[in-house]
């Protein structure tokens, strides 16, 4: 398990034993969303920074930061097939990311205020 907290870290967790395995750094600005790859060797993370950070679970190190939306990362959610991560953001648009490349290649506009929430239908293509 994962938490994102307003001190900018990220915690990781064991369930089944309710011990800490380690604390994530890197962000600037309060973690409001965590979310593992479908293989779970990944957590992304999406901040008040405006960016988003890829981590390696078994390393715990940031491999990627995403840049590209204009204010506070909200949500972040990854594709069933784990290669594209959507993030939604207080500047009222989603982006599109290639997980191999971390760049982002779509954005959608036409939400008139902040996008809280992203998630992929089943297929991945709603």
């Amino acid at each position: 398990m994962a938490s994102g907290s307003e001190d900018t870290s990220i915690i990781l967790w064991d369930i089944d034993t309710q011990k800490y395995l380690g604390k994530l750094e890197g962000h600037t600005g309060s973690v409001k969303n965590v979310e593992f790859s479908p293989d779970g060797k990944t957590l992304a993370s999406g901040s008040y920074d405006k960016t988003i950070q890829l981590w390696d679970i078994e390393t715990q190190k940031s491999y990627g930061k995403l840049e590209g939306h204009t204010n506070n990362v909200l949500s972040v959610s990854f594709s069933p097939d784990g290669k594209t991560l959507a993030s939604g953001s207080d500047d009222e648009t989603i982006q599109f990311w290639d997980i191999e490349t971390q760049k982002s290649f779509h954005e959608l506009e036409g939400h008139t205020n902040d996008v809280f929430s992203v998630a992929f239908s089943p297929d991945g293509k709603t």
